[in-house]
């Protein structure tokens, strides 16, 4: 048993001085390109809009069978944003809906960002034509909370920045 803990430990020390960008559940970590990605990036947008949160797509991964697109929402509203849900739905040419994927940012302070990724498989990136961002209601900043905010009610404090990877439509 102490000769597995020895293994053990030195297998870690190894993963750990090595650079491994891989996390222990085999993934890669968040904002960190798997070898087979086309990476494309520009910087995050964190201003715009009126006394509104920002989200910014600012980052592609693009794979022959599947797309990654990295997200940061910053806020500048005056009060903080305890939860608030994202809903983006790829589409390809023609206004066929491929299929959607929610994100949620939780405990942003004023001034604050957070990033988060989301991930589109079976579908390569020059595919998509569009994604519509919409909220599903589930938010809680300021007057609003999970049980009172309805359909569009979070996203109408949030302004969608412009990116060159993909058209962000707002629904």
């Amino acid at each position: 048993m102490k000769k597995i803990s020895q293994i053990l430990f030195i297998v870690l020390l190894f993963l750990v001085f090595s650079g491994c960008s891989m996390t222990p559940l085999g993934g890669y970590e968040a904002g960190k390109a798997p070898p087979d990605a086309e990476v494309d990036l520009t910087d995050a947008v964190t201003s715009g809009g009126s006394n509104q949160a920002v989200l910014s797509l600012h980052k592609r991964f693009a794979f022959a069978d599947a797309c990654k697109f990295g997200l940061t929402l910053t806020n500048n509203l005056p009060h903080k944003i305890t939860n608030i849900s994202f809903r983006f739905a790829a589409y390809t040419k023609g206004d066929v809906y491929h299929r959607h994927v929610t994100r949620n940012f939780f405990e942003l302070d004023p001034t604050n960002h957070q990033y988060r990724e989301i991930n589109f498989s079976g579908i390569t990136c020059d595919e998509i034509s569009y994604m519509e961002v919409s909220d599903p209601g589930r938010c809680a900043m300021a007057d609003l909370t999970r049980f009172s905010s309805q359909p569009g009610d979070c996203i109408r404090r949030v302004y969608i920045a412009g990116t060159p990877y993909v058209r962000l439509v707002e629904k």
